[in-house]
C-alpha cells in the first residue's frame, strides 16, 4: 500500500512539474501573466503609499523583470500625490508628480537593474525594474 501511495504521489508531482514547465505564462492577448494577473511591466501607483506590480503582486519594492525593449507603465489611482523617480545608475526618465488617475510609461532598451521611488514618499515607496 505504501509503495502504491508513493508511486501515485510521484506521478502527481511529475504531472504538476510538467504542466508548469509547458505552460507559456501568456495571457489571452499574448502578454506574459504572473501572480498579480497583469501583464509584465504594469505597476499600480496605489491609493495609499505603495507601488504594486500588476504582474507578480510584489509591493514596496514592486519588482518586475522584463525583456529589453519592453515598456513599464505606471498607473495612478487615488487622491495622494505620487511620482516615479529614477534613483541610482542606470537611470531612466522620471515622471512629474501626479494625483488622481493617469499613466506614465518608459521603454527599457538597455539591460540592467533600475531602481526607483516616489519623490513624495521616498524610501517608503520603492520599486525595481530588472531588464534582461
Amino acid at each position: 500500500m505504501r509503495i502504491r501511495k508513493a508511486v501515485l504521489m510521484a506521478i502527481a508531482v511529475g504531472g504538476l512539474a510538467a504542466a508548469s514547465a509547458c505552460g507559456n505564462g501568456m495571457g489571452p492577448s499574448g502578454t506574459a501573466r504572473g501572480q498579480g494577473g497583469g501583464p509584465v511591466g504594469s505597476v499600480a501607483v496605489g491609493s495609499g503609499v505603495q507601488f504594486v506590480s500588476g504582474h507578480n503582486g510584489s509591493t514596496n519594492p514592486a519588482v518586475d523583470t522584463i525583456p529589453a525593449g519592453t515598456a513599464v507603465t505606471w498607473s495612478w489611482r487615488g487622491g495622494l500625490p505620487h511620482s516615479v523617480q529614477s534613483i541610482g545608475s542606470p537611470s531612466f526618465a522620471s515622471s512629474g508628480t501626479k494625483t488622481g488617475s493617469g499613466t506614465y510609461a518608459v521603454t527599457f532598451t538597455t539591460p540592467g537593474t533600475y531602481q526607483y521611488d516616489c519623490a513624495v514618499h521616498g524610501q517608503a515607496m520603492t520599486g525595481t525594474v530588472v531588464v534582461e
